[in-house]
């Protein structure tokens, strides 16, 4: 199943063992984090374990980084496994915004 709009997709599929993989591809930002936030919102009920895979994704805002940060808080208190995995080494940045 895929869901999202033109700047944003999330590909859903259940593995066997019952683990759940995101695929996110396209922009996680102000204007389409909502998209991933349902996604993830969806599977609140669902105790398997989710990867969430970035390597598709080539830009993340603070609301993006918010989305994934509430999804793993969210899963601690639930006690499930969400990992993040796939972020571009051009998305990780060794310096503040602010020095650039």
């Amino acid at each position: 199943m895929k869901t999202g709009t033109e700047r944003l997709a999330v590909d859903f599929e259940r593995r066997t063992g019952g683990m759940v993989a995101l695929t996110v591809s396209g922009r996680l930002d102000r204007g389409t984090a909502a998209v991933l936030e349902g996604v993830l919102h969806a599977l609140r009920g669902d105790p398997s374990p989710i990867v969430v895979d970035l390597s598709a994704v080539d830009h993340i805002d603070s609301y993006g980084l918010d989305v994934l940060l509430d999804a793993e808080a969210d899963g601690r208190r639930r006690r499930a496994s969400i990992e993040v995995v796939g972020v571009r080494e051009s998305l990780r940045s060794s310096r503040s915004p602010l020095e650039e």
